[in-house]
């Protein structure tokens, strides 16, 4: 969903709360209205507006065929921003919270013959859903699961008695899975998706660099380590109020419209969430997100603005 559409905001009541792991809960989301929850895909997530104010996203855990209610799982972040403390404290079965419809930028391929996933502790959320539809669906699937024990690792039970030998755990308090021998062993035409801490991810991410792009499908909380080219001063002309401004270098293109009063949803500010997509009318993008594909950037009708910038001295937003 672009930020050049009004965002809804659904107020939705809890009606279950449970435990899933250690420092792990899991919340189901019903209509706090008589209006039905919007569909949703696997690999989808929404944005919830914890008690404390702050946007998180949450990836929906639940079965992609039920769209009554929504899950989610939420593991405390002791060194977070406060956050997910927020949801674990200040959340109780009746509570009311402000959600926004689902976004999906870590769907399943459909053309997979094979789906490989490898998850890490909390990384497993959205592989849940994925999981779900593939099973019912009769498609091929494996599952690595990495995690420190069993008592950390949130639907594992449930995902074992779905998938018995094709879920394989490695618990441990230090990385144990080989990467590289799984993905060289991996059938031909598979797709690999992977979701997890960022030592897990660039590991797989290494092991995977030779696989071809679009056969390889990762799902950030956080933005990996990364370095960005010199950053360029441009101007921005925002279409529908008519405002051109000019963005320098040490200023992202989100802050100076903020400062000039034009609102754009936002809430990483790290190129992870999707939240300030943005329509582009023209221009070329330097795109510095983590969710946009080859052919999506290439195209450059979108970009996130908390990080991207322009490579054209002109850049034409749908603001």
């Amino acid at each position: 969903m672009l930020s050049d559409a009004t965002l809804e905001q659904r107020l939705v009541r809890v009606v279950s709360i449970r435990k899933a792991a250690i420092d792990t809960l899991r919340l189901e989301l019903a209509p706090a209205d008589r209006r039905p929850l919007a569909p949703f895909t696997a690999g989808a997530h929404i944005d919830v507006l914890a008690p404390s104010g702050q946007v998180r996203q949450y990836s929906l855990c639940g079965d992609p065929r039920d769209a009554s209610r929504y899950a989610i799982a939420i593991k405390r972040e002791a060194q977070g921003r406060g956050g997910s403390r927020s949801m674990h404290d200040d959340v109780e079965e009746g509570s009311a919270l402000g959600i926004h419809e689902p976004r999906n930028h870590f769907p399943l391929a459909e053309n997979a013959t094979h789906s490989l996933f490898i998850a890490g502790g909390i990384g497993i959320t959205p592989i849940h859903a994925m999981i779900q539809s593939l099973h019912a669906g009769g498609h091929s699937w494996e599952l690595h699961y990495c995690a420190r024990s069993a008592a950390h690792a949130a639907f594992h039970d449930e995902l074992v008695a779905l998938g018995g030998p094709r879920v394989t755990p490695w618990f441990s308090e230090k990385p144990i899975l080989d990467v590289h021998a799984l993905l060289r062993d991996a059938p031909e035409g598979t797709h690999l998706y992977c979701c997890g801490p960022s030592g897990l991810m660039s590991a797989v991410k290494a092991a995977a660099s030779h696989w071809p792009r679009e056969r390889v499908h990762f799902e950030y909380f956080a933005a990996p380590a990364h370095v960005d080219s010199p950053n360029r001063r441009f101007e921005v002309e925002l279409r529908r109020s008519g405002l051109v401004l000019e963005v320098p270098p040490e200023r992202t293109l989100l802050q100076v419209l903020r400062e000039h009063g034009i609102e754009v949803e936002s809430s990483c500010e790290e190129g992870v969430c999707g939240t300030c997509e943005t329509r582009v009318l023209d221009g070329a993008c330097e795109h510095r997100d983590f969710l946009l594909s080859d052919a999506e950037r290439e195209a450059s009708k979108s970009m996130m603005v908390c990080v991207s910038r322009a490579r054209s001295p002109r850049i034409v937003l749908d603001l």
